[in-house]
């Protein structure tokens, strides 16, 4: 059996995910990542994206992250999510709605638009749709 490493995924209102893990691919600032068992110290931003989490057992988990924050060390790691999502929750409906709303905030282009703002829920989004759609097929 590979070796693991004890992993925790938090957000805000719960805990995602306490258990074993053998890898993890995550969003970081700088591009994906990944961390195996016995993985330096490290603490480093996440960004919107797919949280790939492999079990002790080998089953693959996906999860729709919208940033947060990766701390690894003494054959743990530990995400602090702004919010993750597992892919088999995401409601496609939903999140199409939330795409079709940003981007027509994006296409009104008022003077009271925040762009950056509406750019960052029109990438969040598109990214439960990817990770939703990634996670069913």
């Amino acid at each position: 059996m590979p070796p693991v490493f004890s992993l925790t995924v938090m957000a805000p209102e719960q805990t995602i995910f306490r258990g074993k893990a053998r890898s993890l691919v995550a969003p970081g600032s700088e591009g994906y990542l990944g961390v195996l068992a016995h993985h330096a110290p490290m603490v480093t931003e996440l960004r919107i994206g797919r949280l790939t989490i492999v079990e002790e057992a080998g089953t693959r988990r996906l999860f729709a992250l919208s940033g947060g924050i990766l701390e690894t060390g003494g054959n743990q790691a530990t995400i602090l999510a702004d919010s993750a999502e597992p892919a088999q929750e995401i409601d496609l409906a939903r999140a199409e709605a939330a795409e079709q709303r940003a981007k027509d905030r994006i296409s009104r282009n008022g003077e009271d638009l925040d762009v950056a703002r509406a750019q960052a829920a029109l990438e969040r989004a598109l990214n439960r749709l990817r990770v939703a759609q990634a996670g069913r097929g």
